[in-house]
């Protein structure tokens, strides 16, 4: 839900409140690394020795218990807890048999969003280990959590950015922290878990990097502003990062956007691509990097134009691509970290070249307005 905002709390012109959030992330990252650096130790340590690991968010918040999932299943190894990410919404409708032996990670920006306090009251209730990933000043119900682990002051835009890179920081230290305690986990193709534990820092630099060539961004938004519909696509653990773009799309520009997988955009989903459509790909190195280049291929033959996130020094992609945008070397592990961020400003500077203002949720639209008083989050 939106923040309630005063009227002088409003801001009518560039740069919003979106922006400012957005441009902080590096500092937000580099600050959870050093704030966190040892309070994630005793809670990596108590989550090892659970039998099950559940993430459950909402929105955003799901998103980003999607892309830690692929880290936690990563340090935790064969020998570490069995990790499962749930919708809050779900986790409350189905529950989960939880015990003593389970521990439950409710990852929940302002902590007031029924479904995650709801979830996490439940879980505390059933004697599960409970941890809340919040903000610094959270909602009093989120407090019930056994452990919370606060990220940054609740953001004033309602187009969630540093709250979901700052959360994912907090997350990432706390998966590498419990690979140390289980000690299971296997090499990836290239690096070890202690040499991806490394690489965790370098992320604040890489991202000061991406947002440090913005205007590319901002020529890319206006370059594809009158596109009709929005799809983005990516793998792994850059499956949510289509999501949360396709969610911050809507938010703010309440175009028409879609996340997908990069496989399950092709079972279906392609058949209504066209030439009105802007497809992006978010397309590090990776197993989906082969099904991204088939896709710049097919929308190129329905002339749909492609705008690829692409690794530096690319030699593939960026000649099927309509538009790109190059980011530095990082391992795809942890790419969404700064993959995210130029389709956060992608976002932003679609909503201002159509004319939309990023930070009220559609408040202002007296419709969407009359609408959200028939429901509450």
């Amino acid at each position: 839900m939106a923040q309630q905002q005063d009227a002088r709390d409003v801001r009518q012109g560039h740069p919003y409140f979106m922006y400012d959030a957005i441009m902080r992330q590096p500092e937000a990252m580099e600050d959870m690394l050093v704030k966190h650096a040892n309070t994630v130790q005793p809670v990596a340590a108590e989550l090892a020795r659970k039998r099950r690991v559940y993430l459950v968010g909402i929105g955003t918040s799901w998103h980003a218990g999607l892309v830690a999932g692929h880290w936690f299943r990563k340090f935790a190894g064969a020998g570490g807890p069995v990790i499962e990410v749930r919708h809050s919404f779900e986790f409350c409708a189905y529950p989960p048999p939880l015990d003593v032996d389970d521990g439950v990670i409710v990852i929940s920006h302002r902590g007031t969003k029924t479904y995650s306090f709801l979830a996490l009251e439940m879980a505390k209730s059933s004697g599960a280990y409970t941890v809340a990933v919040t903000s610094t000043d959270p909602g009093p119900r989120i407090a019930v959590a056994d452990t919370q682990l606060q990220t940054v002051g609740q953001e004033r835009s309602a187009a969630f950015t540093i709250s979901y890179t700052a959360g994912l920081t907090v997350m990432g230290m706390l998966a590498a922290a419990m690979g140390g305690w289980t000690d299971q986990s296997g090499p990836t193709s290239d690096q070890s878990p202690a040499q991806l534990r490394a690489r965790l820092d370098e992320i604040p630099a890489a991202a000061e990097q991406v947002l440090a060539r913005q205007a590319e961004i901002q020529r890319a938004a206006r370059r594809f502003q009158s596109r009709e519909r929005f799809i983005c696509a990516g793998w792994g653990p850059n499956t949510a990062s289509a999501y949360e773009v396709a969610l911050k799309i809507k938010e703010t520009s309440a175009c028409d956007s879609e996340g997908l997988q990069i496989e399950q955009l092709l079972h279906g989903p392609f058949c209504s691509v066209d030439e009105k459509c802007l497809v992006t790909l978010v397309a590090p190195p990776g197993p989906g990097y082969e099904r991204a280049m088939n896709v710049s291929r097919a929308a190129n033959a329905v002339g749909a134009p492609v705008w690829g996130l692409l690794q530096e020094g690319d030699a593939l992609l960026s000649g099927l691509a309509t538009d790109q945008f190059t980011l530095p070397p990082v391992p795809e592990f942890w790419s969404p970290l700064i993959y995210v961020l130029p389709l956060q400003l992608f976002t932003y500077y679609l909503a201002l070249s159509r004319g939309a203002h990023p930070d009220l949720f559609q408040q202002n639209n007296p419709r969407q307005a009359a609408a959200r008083r028939h429901y509450e989050l």
